[in-house]
């Protein structure tokens, strides 16, 4: 009885819980089908109206089409260079003969994620400007394909370090060569912990702001949305029934590609927690 009566006030708590964080996402649904006077006048109501000339209104005003192209540029290049890099050098650190090297490469690799970005940013843009990259795409990707890499290298190690070396040494002992067991032996084997490593580089590229705003600054023709949406809120902070459903569009794809792919999430974490 005890434990039916916890179980019950544990999910009620749970669904309060999960209300108070979809709170501001359902303020911002409802509100972006008002105008600015009805938005600051009837806030918490529900719009009088539903309709999408505000929606309309906010693709043309930001030129959306040409953001949105950025915005899947830079998510599918960066992601694709993450998942054919990181494998590779996760491969070679995690089955490299002299371990103690390989440990000083991995904590070399994990700097970045030890050092807060905010740290080096200035540094970082400097660098970029003497190779003439600020404000062009290549600089763009480059610095955050960087940037994903030692999270995704680390990730990818620790799942390497859970395939029984055994299977390697079966190849090696048919006449397999190195690259022929990696890409047929240990590639296949990682594609649960590669679907999940593409699910948050391709979440955190898409919904990137500080890294595109210090590299592409204001030019519209390399922005992503973020950036774009964060320029217009700095500017024109009280053209709220342009900000709202423009935030509303950004959100709904990378919102409906975590819900689709939240499942190899789990599938790709839970699948390296077990010595094989």
């Amino acid at each position: 009885m005890k434990k039916a009566i916890l179980s019950k006030g544990i999910f009620v708590i749970t669904i309060f819980l999960s209300l108070f964080w979809l709170m501001p996402l359902i303020f911002i649904f409802m509100n972006s089908f008002k105008g600015d006077a009805e938005i600051i006048n009837h806030f918490l109501e529900l719009p009088k109206e539903w309709t999408l000339q505000y929606y309309f209104a906010t693709w043309n005003k930001f030129n959306f089409p040409l953001l949105l192209k950025n915005t899947v540029f830079y998510t599918v290049i960066t992601t694709a260079m993450v998942i054919l890099l990181a494998p590779m050098a996760s491969y070679f650190l995690a089955r490299r003969k002299h371990m103690f090297l390989s440990k000083i490469s991995l904590m070399l690799l994990l700097l970045p994620i030890m050092v807060p970005f905010q740290t080096y940013m200035i540094s970082l843009t400097k660098f970029l400007g003497g190779f003439r990259l600020i404000g062009t795409r290549i600089g763009y990707i480059s610095v955050t394909v960087g940037l994903l890499l030692p999270l995704a290298v680390y990730i990818i190690y620790n799942y390497i370090n859970t395939i029984p070396l055994t299977l390697e040494e079966s190849a090696y002992i048919d006449g397999a060569n190195i690259y022929q067991c990696y890409f047929y032996i240990i590639l296949p084997l990682l594609r649960p912990i590669l679907t999940t490593v593409l699910v948050l580089d391709a979440l955190s590229t898409w919904n990137d702001v500080i890294t595109n705003q210090l590299i592409v600054g204001t030019k519209m023709s390399s922005m992503n949305i973020q950036n774009a949406l964060y320029m217009f809120f700095s500017v024109q902070s009280t053209d709220w029934s342009h900000a709202l459903p423009g935030t509303m569009m950004s959100i709904i794809p990378s919102l409906l590609f975590f819900l689709i792919m939240q499942k190899y999430i789990v599938t790709g974490i839970t699948a390296g927690a077990v010595k094989g």
